[in-house]
């Protein structure tokens, strides 16, 4: 059975810190008025030129596809991690857009160990404040993953023999149309998020911004226990966008959209070609919605 995430409560909306900044327009933009017209509703949360639904009435959100979130736990010490990624690789193929993977290397579990060899440092601090909130420890069995912060049996660590089978039972409509778009210039992204809620009555939300990274060539030992040199790590974790790697609280009314405007600089220690804005938006802890975008 699986049980909604209690453990992971997200944090409180706090106070932006440099380089973060934002703003929040809320537009009706006179949806009623279209509403006697036609009986139809338009929720019309982006240009017309980039527009990414057609017309849903307040209660239909079947056409509206929901994205969910895969989390690898993985570590270049840990012999068996290149399975699981191949696993992920192949789901992410079949799913397309409606699916967005996350490699985290918690400094927490022994897989990810460097010592003194920065070379082979994938970790960052947000990794391990997921992997400790969900109950990992140093003795936690590496390859796993977390679909959608929900629990199965108990757990929140699901191993990748059971993505596939939990993915398909996640598969479905979401309430929230959800649309984002990037630009950059020198180290600073200009994030902007268009989201609106069909449902017909306003939603709690949480709204949580990464930074992933791909084209990360360095060691990793391989399942028949060789080190291999110029291993490729894709999707792996590098930062928060927000101050809070458990975001922010947004309340987001029925059939109003909403656009949020976000700025981010980009660590030192990043390619900025390689790296995507994942946002991910939930409610009562679960991932309702998620959103990729490579920084061009």
């Amino acid at each position: 059975m699986v049980i909604p995430i209690t453990l992971i409560t997200p944090m409180s909306p706090m106070t932006p810190i440099s380089p973060i900044s934002k703003t929040m327009n809320t537009t009706l933009k006179y949806l009623y008025f279209a509403l006697a017209i036609v009986a139809l509703s338009a929720c019309q949360v982006i240009p017309e030129n980039e527009q990414i639904l057609e017309s849903f009435t307040p209660a239909d959100t079947s056409q509206i596809k929901r994205t969910s979130l895969l989390i690898e736990y993985s570590g270049w010490r840990c012999m068996n991690c290149p399975n699981a990624a191949a696993v992920a690789h192949d789901l992410q193929e079949q799913y397309g857009e409606e699916l967005v993977v996350v490699v985290m290397h918690p400094a927490s579990n022994p897989n990810t160990r460097y010592g003194n060899n920065q070379s082979v440092n994938y970790t960052c601090p947000e990794a391990d404040s997921v992997y400790i909130r969900m109950g990992g420890t140093n003795a936690t069995p590496f390859p796993t993953g977390n679909i959608n912060f929900l629990q199965q049996d108990n757990s929140f660590f699901c191993g990748s023999d059971t993505w596939a089978t939990l993915l398909s039972r996640y598969y479905g409509s979401s309430p929230i149309i959800m649309k984002q778009t990037l630009a950059h210039e020198n180290n600073t992204v200009d994030i902007e998020i268009y989201l609106c809620n069909m449902a017909s009555k306003p939603l709690n939300t949480t709204l949580q911004i990464w930074l992933t990274e791909d084209g990360i060539v360095g060691k990793q030992i391989m399942p028949d226990g060789k080190t291999n040199n110029e291993y490729t790590h894709n999707h792996l974790l590098r930062a928060s966008v927000l101050p809070s790697v458990w975001g922010e609280s947004y309340q987001l009314p029925s059939i109003v959209p909403q656009t949020l405007h976000f700025s981010y600089t980009l660590p030192e220690k990043v390619v900025a070609e390689n790296c995507h804005i994942v946002s991910i938006l939930s409610t009562n802890g679960i991932v309702i919605q998620a959103t990729e975008t490579k920084i061009q």
